[in-house]
């Protein structure tokens, strides 16, 4: 920890890749409070990019010395998931509050572990589910705050996974384990409930159809697919919250309730910036919500479409053409434009270390629970049965 609480934390960054760069590494950057200390990632040329143009006081190619170094007040993880609990220990061991990318871990063994480890010495472990700090997030939890009767709602996280490169391939190896626990913590989180059974059922892979049961009485479906459009919203969500209320959300640009009483039945929401892009998405955004966002989608979508990126996103040729349909300076990864809470979330857990007080984020047990949920999701599809959950497995 810093020796004085009123300097800025220093801060190790584990990860050069595309969302570390574009996320957490530009938030530290953007900060007066924070200080990129040392910056880590195997890939030299990876590192060399991201450190020529963001300063660390040290880079490294080995995570070891990130969590080794004295200098280093707070750790943040953002690799191959793997590898996120060996790492995550490793900084706790050294005394280092920790912040990881979903998910904790792959296995609920490794999460718990990551949980007693943390409980033990008394350090933060912060998981990176973001979009418990999104504007619209904060919207849609005031709607929810007046159900009168167990929910019933529908999310859908839909993307074309054709868009990414080959480096990234990995992402689409397990989809509810990389991606949909973004939403089983979310799903939580508003519903303020435990769930107790997961029925889900995969037409192909990475193309899930998910019911989930909680405690309260509430339940969820959620569509999880890579088999989408670029063109359509990621994320929507549409809640029956009883007694004639509703709350639908899209993207996080756009919430609508009705029969809420003190909530406006329309909120838009400013998009995220980002160093070296069109940033007119942002102030668009908050202006005209779903309607801009569907504006700078259906763009993206026909540039990667008429680039050849969709056939082919391994092709160098097929990117330069997509980037010149795109324009100078080009608009953000499409599914980055909305603001889902990404630099909040960071900035509240190093807040709250530098102040001594405990982060308001997602914990280690709020991890492990989405990775129980990620993979109860998985053996319902593989036997065709539901899943009964035990909340003991990430209470204790």
């Amino acid at each position: 920890m810093s020796p004085d609480p009123a300097s800025p934390l220093r801060v190790g960054v584990i990860g050069c890749g595309q969302f570390m760069r574009q996320q957490h590494i530009q938030t530290v950057a953007r900060s007066g409070q924070l200080v990129l200390q040392h910056l880590a990632d195997r890939n030299e040329q990876a590192l060399t990019d991201v450190a020529d143009r963001y300063h660390p006081v040290r880079r490294s190619t080995n995570w070891e010395e990130v969590v080794a170094d004295p200098a280093v007040d707070v750790v943040v993880v953002g690799i191959v998931p793997e590898f996120h609990p060996a790492v995550a220990r490793a900084a706790l061991a050294h005394g280092k509050p920790v912040y990881v990318e979903k998910p904790l871990a792959p296995t609920v063994a490794e999460c718990r572990a990551v949980e007693q480890l943390a409980r033990r010495l008394n350090l933060p472990v912060a998981v990176g589910f973001n979009r418990r700090f999104a504007p619209a997030t904060r919207a849609m939890a005031a709607a929810f705050r007046q159900a009168k009767a167990p929910v019933s709602l529908y999310y859908r996280l839909a993307d074309d996974e054709r868009i990414r490169p080959p480096e990234q391939h990995w992402k689409t190896v397990d989809r509810l384990l990389t991606e949909t626990v973004h939403i089983f913590d979310l799903l939580c989180h508003l519903l303020a409930a435990e769930p107790v059974e997961i029925y889900a059922r995969e037409s192909r892979p990475n193309d899930a159809l998910i019911t989930v049961d909680y405690a309260n009485g509430s339940r969820a479906t959620i569509l999880s697919t890579s088999h989408a459009s670029l063109a359509q919203p990621k994320e929507h969500l549409e809640a029956a919250l009883g007694e004639g209320r509703f709350v639908t959300m899209d993207d996080y640009v756009e919430v609508r309730t009705g029969g809420c009483a003190n909530l406006p039945g329309v909120q838009t929401f400013a998009g995220r910036a980002y160093d070296g892009c069109d940033n007119r998405h942002v102030d668009a955004f908050a202006r005209h919500g779903l309607s801009a966002l569907l504006e700078q989608r259906h763009a993206y979508e026909k540039a990667m479409r008429e680039s050849g990126v969709l056939a082919d996103s391994g092709n160098p040729a097929a990117w330069a053409e997509a980037r010149r349909l795109l324009g100078e300076p080009p608009p953000p990864q499409i599914n980055y434009a909305p603001d889902k809470g990404w630099g909040a979330a960071l900035e509240e857990f190093c807040a709250a270390i530098a102040a001594r007080r405990t982060p308001g984020n997602a914990t280690a047990r709020d991890g492990n629970r989405a990775t129980a949920c990620a993979l109860a999701a998985r053996q319902s599809i593989q036997s065709r049965q539901p899943m009964m959950l035990d909340p003991a497995s990430w209470q204790t």
